[in-house]
């Protein structure tokens, strides 16, 4: 007990400590003699950093090629692509992975503490960062490796990190390999440049790895407590039966092949269609201060 206490208090102190670099104050700008306090943290700074760089360096591609992003969504698979997901069922993915409490939690959060203009630079902030998050994609898929366990892919960033080294020097020409564990190691066209993955990086990728999982483990438990909560104060079920059966059935579908898309196909578009339609009633039923609800956005923006 006294050791997991510990572990316990190190683990907070650790990721207090993480916390104070990432999100503390990095910059605090003053207006109105003192009255009002615009701050910056370090990691708001890397985002929107990285954004507007990759919006610049893409030429805007999060909005010229939006004609392309839809046809690929609603194109239909070919026969001989039956083993990979279709556009719609990638869609589907993403939407479960990004659509949950933080679009609820966070957005009320955000307007409480920053009023009415944050929901204009969160417009602004999802648009610049939508570039980062095609850089993100193309890399996961290009330095993709296969799956032992359910035999198809599997990539992202604790992946390409890991191959950082070898990203950072290789040429357009050389970057769709066949095998990188087995030509990590060649010479550019120039006969001077070698591309090697590993060292430091792989360390880091390791890191990413675990601090991915204990997040998702964090986040799980807390949909999972909002779960168990709302069906024992709605219906009297002991949170330990409702905790069993999701894991049971989580248990279910991510381990066979497969399932978790299969799955997600149905489910997310009902969770869609039920948030929008939360969203288009609330709008409908308080259309008459929409004007004045836009007019508060934007002068508070830049107010």
């Amino acid at each position: 007990m006294v050791i997991l206490n510990w572990f316990k208090d190190f683990i907070v102190k650790v990721v207090t400590a993480l916390n104070d670099v990432f999100w503390g104050e990095l910059v605090v700008l003053d207006f109105n003699d003192g009255e009002t306090q615009f701050s910056l943290t370090l990691l708001i700074v890397l985002l929107i950093g990285a954004g507007i760089f990759f919006t610049i360096k893409l030429k805007g591609i999060q909005f010229s090629m939006f004609p392309e992003m839809i046809r690929n969504v609603t194109k239909k698979q070919n026969a001989k692509d039956k083993d990979a997901i279709s556009g719609w069922q990638a869609l589907m993915v993403a939407t479960a992975t990004r659509v949950g409490m933080g679009n609820l939690a966070g957005v009320v959060a955000a307007i409480t503490f920053g009023g009415p203009g944050a929901v204009f630079w969160m417009w602004v902030t999802a648009l610049v960062g939508a570039s980062s998050a095609f850089v993100e994609t193309v890399l996961a898929q290009i330095y993709k490796e296969k799956d032992p366990l359910y035999g198809g892919w599997r990539g992202g960033p604790a992946y390409y990190i890991n191959r950082c080294r070898l990203i950072a020097s290789i040429k357009s020409e050389d970057a769709f390999v066949s095998d990188l564990d087995k030509e990590a190691n060649i010479v550019s066209t120039d006969g001077k440049s070698h591309f090697k993955s590993g060292g430091i990086y792989k360390i880091i990728a390791i890191l990413f790895a675990i601090s991915g999982l204990i997040c998702w483990a964090g986040i799980s438990q807390v949909v999972g407590n909002s779960v168990t909560s709302s069906f024992n104060h709605s219906f009297g079920i002991s949170p330990w039966i409702t905790a069993a059966i999701l894991t049971i059935l989580g248990a279910i579908i991510v381990l066979r092949k497969r399932a978790t898309v299969k799955v997600l196909d149905i489910m997310v578009p009902i969770m869609a269609c039920a948030y929008i339609l939360m969203t288009i009633f609330i709008i409908i039923k308080n259309i008459t201060v929409l004007p004045s609800m836009f007019a508060d956005v934007f002068a508070s923006a830049f107010g």
